[in-house]
């Protein structure tokens, strides 16, 4: 009986072995079948890649991994199948984006949560210095903006251009993720390489409600940037006359 089994369980191994080998030359040009995989979501070819021992660290074309696209993708039961087998979780790509990073930029607050969870590193840096708060902000998503802040998100962060997530998150008009950043203690006069401001960014685009938040701060009304300009100045440009009233209000010299 016993010698049987044993027939049966070598049988057995001999068909995964074969089909491992089978299913392993389904290869797309963007690299090993378990990255593609991971991207699309697609957890059973994972599953099936996984067991026939592919490299979960393998990496693409642009030196990304399963777990970063899967990440970047939103696949939260692919990031814990790839987790759970090893994936290293603040490897960057050749943009210097990590999985965390990427998560954030594209909103994906189940996933940053995981990340933050299983060790991910929260104020790594990518190109040109962005990092996952910065990019958060930057694109509005105010549930992973706080995630990333309560967990140890270097709140005033520069980018290689100085601009830190209050001044992008002005910049692009995300009231809500200014009113979070400058609450949790946001420098609201930081300056960018250019010497410009939050305040300047909102002015010049017309964001009349954080142009007030900012102020009602501290936000300096008569800073200037590196060729004098203030955020009158630029209210005036943007053809914003509630703003450019609001400053005049708020102590702003003409």
């Amino acid at each position: 009986m016993v010698t049987y089994m044993r027939k049966c369980l070598l049988f057995l191994g001999i068909l995964m072995v074969l089909a491992c080998i089978l299913s392993g030359s389904r290869v797309t040009a963007q690299g090993d079948d378990l990255i593609t995989a991971a991207e699309n979501g697609d957890l059973p070819r994972v599953n099936e890649r996984l067991a026939c021992n592919s490299d979960v660290n393998d990496r693409g074309n642009d030196r990304e991994t399963a777990l970063i696209l899967a990440s970047s993708s939103g696949h939260l039961d692919v990031v814990q199948a790839l987790l759970s087998k090893g994936a290293f979780i603040n490897v960057k790509e050749n943009d210097g984006g990590t999985a965390l990073i990427m998560a954030s930029y594209h909103g994906h607050l189940e996933v940053v949560q995981m990340l933050l969870i299983k060790g991910a590193e929260v104020n790594a840096k990518g190109h040109d210095g962005l990092t996952a708060l910065i990019l958060a902000a930057q694109e509005g998503h105010l549930d992973v903006v706080l995630t990333l802040l309560a967990n140890g998100a270097e709140i005033d962060a520069k980018t290689s251009d100085d601009e830190n997530a209050l001044i992008l998150a002005s910049y692009h008009g995300y009231i809500e993720v200014v009113r979070a950043l400058l609450a949790k203690g946001a420098d609201v006069n930081a300056k960018a390489s250019n010497g410009g401001t939050a305040l300047m960014s909102a002015s010049f685009y017309g964001h009349l409600d954080i142009v007030h938040a900012l102020l009602s701060k501290g936000a300096d009304v008569n800073a200037k940037t590196s060729d004098g300009k203030t955020a009158l100045d630029y209210a005036v440009r943007g053809g914003h006359a509630n703003v450019r009233a609001l400053l005049l209000k708020a102590g702003a010299k003409q």
